[in-house]
């Protein structure tokens, strides 16, 4: 490449290159120019700020006229719910709080200072309202301290910041968990008077957001010009923000109102469950045990105090029927159980149970025989006791009629056939075949009087068995007729809270 192309090139990239040049200057002179008008607009908030603070007194109120009463304005937000513990009676409430009122010894030219018309302070360098929260639940310290406010030109003063208030709250839980809260919260000067500071405020609810467990109903924001009793002659104002909530129950209804309710499902079976499986008892004791620990999850939620709420009042009408399940438990297992004696089933339980209830229930289709008075009777037993019993034998002297339950040394006595009172005696062999008569018609009647016996106490025992399960059936219609009536009594409050609510 020879000189003269070299110098042509160089004429060609020329422009570019001085374009190129001119674009980074003019960028350096702009950002130059940036800098210096960031320096003078500080330079103007620095000597505004030195202007305004010099001789301010922070603890003076800022008006020239003591006569003047400052407004101040005062708008709540409600972020969230923190917390809501019943058991405690306290809000803990995420908020977005702003304060506003007019400095008169804050004002200036914002033309004088390079047009700044605001700046952004620390609180404690301007005045502040002595504004708390009346029903604080926690320590009473002032929540507007070490925050920023931001001051006008005008002299209009501006705090905003979030802030967590714990309030107290009377918790209503007659309804729960279908119930709705009235949380207040009261803000207002402590010792400005209402000649000094006159408190306004608003609200705003459309930035709530739900922890889950509850919903914002509705939020108002209430004024107040009220007398305290150690200053009857002097009124202080405040502002009541009235924070109306409603509880989400699918929670509640999943882990309380549902276990409770297969639980009185549960105790049913107790009254299907025979005796004889030994288990009925057990299982009784067993649901009892785990509605106890329900309710002990209940008291956790419940303020101590006299007032239980319709759950309460719905879970220990169904610990009562449980319990009652449990008496009635025993009762059947001894009545199945119990031991017959000889003087056997009084007349009127006979009657009423067994002849009467049993059929109607449907335990027994039929009506089990009595037992035999005339054979079995115990007046009958006695008298085969002491009345000799006769059986026809043919003998080789005849046919007589021989006493089986009197013999003596070999001698017994005859009647005849007619039984008429003329006997005569008889030498009986020991190794006649009326002797092996006699024993065996002893060891029969013995035999007899055993299976009259035992028969006797079977139907016993069987009667008795068949009024163990009419007072089990009798139970079971005592049980369902309560849950039933508690279920409807407990849902019919439920559903009356719920309209309300919709209202």
């Amino acid at each position: 490449m020879n000189i003269r192309s070299v110098t042509s090139l160089q004429a060609e990239d020329g422009p570019s290159i001085r374009w190129t040049m001119f674009s980074v200057v003019l960028l350096v002179f702009l950002a130059l120019c940036a800098s210096s008008e960031g320096r003078m607009t500080n330079t103007h908030q620095a000597r505004l700020i030195k202007d305004l603070f010099d001789g301010y007194n922070p603890m003076i109120r800022p008006v020239y006229n003591h006569t003047t009463i400052t407004d101040v304005s005062m708008i709540l937000i409600l972020a969230t719910v923190i917390d809501m513990d019943e058991r405690n009676q306290l809000l803990i409430s995420n908020t977005w709080a702003s304060l506003s009122w007019t400095d008169e010894f804050l004002t200036w030219d914002p033309a004088e200072y390079g047009g700044v018309d605001s700046i952004k302070v620390t609180s404690q360098n301007v005045w502040l309202p002595d504004i708390v929260l009346y029903n604080n639940a926690d320590e009473y310290k002032s929540f507007l301290i070490k925050q920023l406010v931001i001051v006008y030109s005008n002299g209009d003063v501006l705090w905003a910041a979030p802030v967590i208030f714990k309030s107290s709250c009377s918790v209503d839980v007659t309804h729960f968990p279908f119930d709705v809260q009235n949380c207040s919260m009261k803000f207002g000067p402590w010792q400005h008077v209402g000649e000094e500071v006159w408190m306004h405020g608003s609200f705003d609810e459309g930035t709530y957001e739900s922890d889950g467990q509850w919903d914002l109903v509705n939020m108002d924001a209430t004024p107040h010009a009220q007398v305290y009793a150690d200053h009857p002659d002097v009124v202080y104002t405040d502002v009541v923000y009235h924070v109306i909530l409603k509880r989400r129950p699918f929670y509640f209804i999943m882990n309380l109102l549902l276990p409770n309710a297969l639980f009185t499902l549960v105790t049913v079976t107790v009254f299907y469950l025979p005796p004889e499986s030994g288990e009925k008892i057990s299982l009784s004791i067993t649901i009892l045990l785990a509605l106890t620990v329900f309710q002990l999850v209940l008291a956790d939620f419940m303020p101590p105090s006299s007032y239980l709420p319709y759950l309460g009042y719905y879970f220990v009408v169904v610990m009562i029927l449980v319990c009652l399940s449990l008496v009635s438990s025993v009762l059947i297992v001894n009545l199945h159980f119990g031991n017959s004696d000889d003087d056997g089933m009084p007349r009127w339980v006979r009657r009423v149970f067994v002849h009467y209830l049993a059929v109607k229930l449907r335990v027994y289709k039929h009506v089990p025989p009595n037992p035999n008075p005339s054979n079995i009777s115990t007046s009958r037993l006695e008298e085969l006791k002491r009345t000799p019993t006769y059986v026809r034998a043919s003998m080789s002297n005849g046919e007589v009629l021989i006493p089986l339950m009197r013999k003596n040394n070999g001698e017994g006595t005859f009647a005849n056939e007619r039984g008429s009172s003329a006997q005569r005696k008889v030498r009986i062999n020991p190794c006649d075949e009326s002797e092996i008569v006699i024993d065996l018609l002893s060891e029969l009647k013995s035999i007899a009087k055993y299976h009259d016996l035992k028969r006797r106490e079977d139907i016993i025992k069987k009667d008795w068995k068949i009024v163990a399960m009419v007072v089990d059936k009798l139970m079971l219609y005592v049980y369902c007729l309560g849950s039933v009536m508690a279920t409807v009594i407990f849902a019919t409050q439920m559903f009356t809270t719920m309209n309300v609510m919709m209202q």
